[in-house]
């Protein structure tokens, strides 16, 4: 067993401190800049984002904005039907707008929900945020099995890759004003290791398994999408990016602020690590 652990976690070290094996989008020799980021301590946004919004609500862009939030949408296809104690789809279905409305929230904005459907009274609104979860893919990095006669350790490492955009649009015209898109590896780990011998005529096995896995529905949606929250609001507020986009400026591409377009678009890896 001792052998099976030390295995484990030579494997996870060599593996996770690779930069080329970043999951999803392009490597490094295209050029496409993405940074790894620790997971947070306790469930909730990361803390450089939580901050990130705090420091938004402080410049005061948004004193006066008022924004639609709509149902976030889920274009990835992927149903579960096999996991233990989970059958339909993968993801939370419309409920994730409730972090875009907690993020805008938390940044001074002023929310008009049309989750459960369109206000009774008109209200004048600015903006509109819509978010989706554009793809959600899963693979398995190694599996191990080393037993022989049924004594020995096994090891599989896997992976769940998910990305989602956030988009800012005018709610008059729904012309779009920015894009936001955010990337979020979620990581699965399971050692073990089985015995078996003989007491006479009777045959005796035991087997011991060990796993991690990131929850998906919770730690992977609601930090990535604060994040594409915080980075649509800076991309269309230049005052509000200068002076928060210090706390999370390894997180996005930083050439995308200093575009003399008015629309342009990030990408973000967001990655936990054991």
């Amino acid at each position: 067993m001792a052998a099976t652990l030390a295995l484990g976690g030579c494997t996870q070290s060599s593996f996770w401190n690779t930069s080329e094996t970043d999951l999803g989008g392009p490597d490094q020799k295209m050029r496409l800049p993405v940074t790894k980021a620790a997971m947070p301590s306790s469930v909730q946004p990361y803390p450089r984002i939580e901050g990130t919004l705090q420091c938004i609500r402080r410049t005061g862009v948004l004193h006066g904005k008022t924004f639609v939030v709509g149902p976030f949408a889920d274009s990835t296809g992927k149903i579960n039907s096999v996991a233990v104690g989970s059958t339909g789809n993968f993801i939370p279905q419309g409920g994730s707008a409730s972090y875009v409305t907690d993020a805008l929230t938390k940044a001074g904005g002023k929310v008009v929900s049309t989750y459960f459907g369109a206000p009774t009274r008109a209200v004048p609104a600015q903006y509109a945020i819509n978010g989706i979860f554009n793809s959600l893919d899963f693979g398995t990095l190694s599996q191990t099995d080393l037993r022989a006669a049924g004594v020995g350790p096994t090891v599989e490492l896997g992976w769940a890759q998910l990305s989602l955009s956030i988009q800012l649009d005018e709610v008059a015209t729904r012309v779009n004003r920015q894009m936001s898109m955010v990337q979020r590896p979620v990581r699965y780990t399971q050692i073990g290791a089985t015995a078996g011998t003989t007491l006479g005529s009777t045959l005796i096995t035991g087997a011991v398994n060990l796993q991690n896995q990131e929850r998906l529905q919770l730690e992977a949606l609601n930090g990535p999408i604060a994040l594409g929250v915080a980075d649509v609001i800076m991309k269309e507020y230049p005052r509000a990016a200068k002076a928060c986009m210090e706390n999370i400026a390894d997180l996005l591409i930083k050439d995308d602020y200093q575009s003399d377009f008015p629309q342009s678009l990030a990408t973000a890896t967001i990655t936990g690590l054991y």
